[in-house]
């Protein structure tokens, strides 16, 4: 390998792995902080709602951004402004606005962060030789991204958070002030003049264009339609348990033990990812795959919500952690082989904001339930709403015989 794309591929290598160790480092604690700090179950539904749906708005831009301003000064943005919403997390004892301010901040990090940095990769590789073989950067990444995912959330939880629960947060807000330091130092300063002007109501106003592409192709495609009607209900059923297993599980333990359980659910989820893709005929089964998912993923929930062993609740949450994980490969398949349109990448885009305003909806829906009653009421409600909604319509696109 050429000298130059070796230290290219290290540097990328390095600055991803300190960015994402900076957010696993409090991942597996998050939730317990900010209940422990004060803000109900409500609250930090309200949170993580608002993490999303900043997201969604800011991920139109970003990738603008980046190309006006260059890859370098967006990086540098994400990691500072994402460090800002930590610290705004750290100082709150309970006020509303920080929690805000924490959700909108985090959340405008992460869209600057979202393909600035594999964008720089490749424009950097391709200047010396544009055959170099991307895919193994980007797999050994992924394998990196995952063992450091495992490892960062464990310390942070066993060992920072034992300690005390705002360790991992302000560890993290300085892991991507770190970060910073080295992207400054890695990327070259490239000439931030402005390409073409800024002009974001150009870009929403595509946005809309697109959005109203995927209405029509929904409303054309019978065969697409179902599939997005059944599959929109599992965001629904999957509201509490990716969002609250930490609150849920660690339950009135005194020492933290949410990092032991980040480890197991990082190994089940790898586990379900790569049994998915050896299933004999899946391309034949995959409609029946998915019903028999929704069952199970329903039923795990509902009985593990029902049920007093705590060994025997978590054995039932990693049945659902392994369903989801191959669950998620095999949806998008099915919805790429029913697009018969060219503009595929606004299609499945059109499908990706629903998903947005769904999970949005679940999470406002799962956390209202759980303040008012409890979570083992808000998971079963959820559960059997999602159940209920998704089940007879994959039955009948089933039945439709589409192309699966």
């Amino acid at each position: 390998m050429n000298q130059e794309i070796k230290l290219i591929k290290n540097k990328f290598y390095i600055l991803e792995g300190l960015y994402n160790l900076g957010i696993v480092i409090f991942s597996a604690t998050i939730y317990l902080y900010l209940e422990n700090i004060g803000y109900t179950l409500s609250e930090i539904s309200l949170f993580i709602s608002l993490f999303w749906l900043i997201s969604f708005v800011t991920e139109i831009p970003s990738g603008m951004i980046s190309d006006s301003f260059g890859r370098r000064n967006t990086m540098l943005l994400s990691c500072l402004i994402r460090a800002a919403g930590l610290l705004f997390l750290f100082i709150t004892e309970g006020e509303l606005i920080y929690l805000i301010l924490g959700a909108v901040l985090t959340s405008i990090g992460e869209t600057l962060k979202s393909g600035t940095l594999d964008s720089w990769l490749v424009e950097s590789v391709n200047k010396i030789n544009s055959d170099e073989q991307l895919d193994k950067i980007f797999s050994m990444n992924g394998i990196i991204g995952k063992t450091l995912g495992m490892a960062g959330g464990f310390i942070g939880a066993q060992f920072l958070g034992n300690i005390n629960l705002s360790y991992p947060i302000i560890t993290g807000a300085v892991l991507l002030c770190i970060t910073a330091i080295f992207v400054a130092s890695f990327l070259k300063n490239e000439n931030t003049k402005v390409k073409e002007k800024l002009q974001f109501n150009k870009v929403y106003k595509e946005f809309f264009n697109s959005f109203s592409e995927g209405i029509r192709y929904f409303r054309e495609n019978k065969s697409f339609s179902y599939l997005v009607v059944s599959f929109l209900p599992l965001t629904i059923i999957l509201a509490g348990p990716s969002n609250q297993w930490q609150l849920f599980f660690q339950g009135e333990n005194k020492s933290i033990i949410t990092g032991y359980l980040w480890v197991f659910i990082g190994v089940m989820s790898i586990v379900g990812t790569w049994f998915i893709g050896r299933l004999p005929q899946l391309e034949k089964k995959r409609m029946n795959i998915l019903i028999i998912n929704v069952i199970v993923n329903s039923i795990s929930i509902a009985v593990l919500t029902m049920i007093e062993s705590y060994i025997a609740a978590f054995a039932l949450f990693l049945v659902h952690v392994f369903i989801t994980a191959g669950d998620e490969i095999i949806r998008i398949t099915a919805l790429h082989k029913n697009i018969k349109n060219e503009n595929r990448a606004t299609i499945i885009s059109f499908y990706y904001t629903l998903e947005a305003i769904f999970t949005i909806v679940g999470l406002v829906l799962v956390g209202v339930l759980s303040d008012y009653f409890n979570m083992n009421i808000a998971w079963l409600t959820c559960a059997l709403l999602g159940f209920v909604i998704a089940l007879p319509t994959m039955v009948l696109a089933k039945k439709r015989g589409q192309t699966l």
